[in-house]
């Protein structure tokens, strides 16, 4: 990644989720609990019902490997750094009882509700907001001008009539209880979403960045050019080997970063001739010029051409 999301305080939400998985939990160690009065004259709590009848009719290794299995895939962080194996729909549905193969299809249900329904209730609109809302803020907080993962696309802003697709980076159609999870949910642009990753799984390539990562960010571009043709490029990084690779693999970052770099490298190269001729100056402080030019690094794709013009 280009730069990470920073995260952010999100009150509504965040307790709207503790009281999900708080249900959750309930069923999975019998505790008696009652559901939020927002639930009861929704669909979802049907779909509570009867995901906790199909639960207590499982077996007990069943259970166990259930509430396991929630517990692993809400660690986001420590699944993206491989300290955590996720478990899938399809592990758990190995040598699975007729009835926990009843009660996985209603978490199912219930995964698809909570992201494709949840928050176009009415009554969830005026006291969580929308995804759209969600959008906004998301914005305004965690988004530098453009795509994180790609650097290429610029994210539509919190004033378009519409927003860039959410995407569940940890696939819901794969895993269990990742549908509705703030660290797996994020904002990504078109072409990185639906033209490259898709739903690609993280974990088939190895280790991958956690997007909301506090560390430092050390990746960068350097460029091998030589008489106007780019011969070579790769993105360095003393802490980030693996979670390049990974990244590559979901996005094709490379091929992408070294095609626009491609099409702009004369552009770019004019700009500097054009310095030496306006300001009469000779080529080192021209193209130095330009390089002090490229803030902020993320706007203008301006870290791809500070990258090319110090490979000149």
């Amino acid at each position: 990644m280009w730069y990470f999301y920073r995260k952010y305080d999100n009150e509504d939400l965040d307790n709207l989720i503790e009281q999900i998985n708080g249900i959750f939990c309930s069923i999975f160690v019998q505790k008696e609990y009652e559901y939020p009065a927002w639930m009861e004259e929704v669909k979802l709590k049907g779909d509570f019902e009867a995901f906790k009848q199909a639960y207590e009719l499982s077996t007990g290794e069943e259970k166990r490997k259930l509430s396991s299995t929630f517990e692993l895939n809400i660690q986001i962080e420590s699944i993206c750094s491989m300290e955590v194996e996720p478990v899938s729909y399809e592990e758990l549905l190995l040598s699975a009882s007729d009835e926990f193969c009843g009660c996985l299809d209603k978490l199912k249900s219930i995964q698809t509700y909570l992201y494709e329904n949840l928050l176009k209730l009415k009554g969830m609109q005026e006291t969580v907001g929308t995804l759209k809302n969600y959008y906004e803020k998301f914005y305004s907080e965690a988004i530098e001008f453009v795509c994180p993962f790609c650097g290429l696309d610029n994210m539509l802003t919190k004033k378009d009539e519409f927003r860039e697709a959410f995407d569940h980076y940890l696939p819901r159609s794969k895993y269990p209880f990742v549908s509705f999870l703030r660290e797996n949910l994020f904002p990504i642009c078109h072409t990185c979403n639906s033209t490259y990753k898709g739903d690609k799984n993280p974990r088939d390539f190895g280790k991958a960045f956690y997007p909301f990562t506090t560390e430092s960010n050390d990746c960068e571009l350097v460029f091998k050019v030589r008489a106007g043709v780019i011969e070579d490029m790769e993105i360095s990084s003393e802490k980030f080997l693996e979670e390049i690779e990974t990244w590559n693999a979901l996005f094709g970052i490379k091929n992408r970063i070294t095609n626009f770099a491609e099409v702009n490298l004369n552009g770019w190269m004019s700009n500097v001739q054009e310095a030496m001729k306006n300001y009469n100056v000779d080529y080192d402080h021209a193209r130095n010029a330009e390089i002090s030019g490229c803030n902020p690094k993320m706007q203008d794709h301006k870290f791809v051409k500070k990258a090319i013009l110090k490979a000149l």
